[in-house]
């Protein structure tokens, strides 16, 4: 599994990467295809700076963590089974 946080997407200060969502990326290694995406909880707010996550790891429980450096926080994600 791949895991990708974009904390810079449609965050309102130009054309990176428009019309795509700030958010968590989760993937396979294999074939490169997203299979799961956690949508920042403030995506739709336009803010410029750094927002989201642009840290994120995983626990052996599919739990999974994103750093957020701009309000300073780990923001816990529990796998739903």
């Amino acid at each position: 599994m791949l895991y990708s946080a974009d904390s810079e997407s449609s965050t309102g200060g130009g054309i990176p990467n428009a019309g795509w969502v700030r958010g968590i990326r989760i993937g396979s290694v294999v074939d490169g295809l997203v299979t799961s995406f956690i949508p920042d909880p403030d995506w739709h707010v336009t803010v410029r700076g750094t927002t989201g996550a642009e840290g994120v790891a995983a626990d052996a429980f599919g739990n999974i963590y994103g750093a957020e450096v701009g309000p300073r926080m780990l923001r816990k994600y529990v796998r739903v089974r």
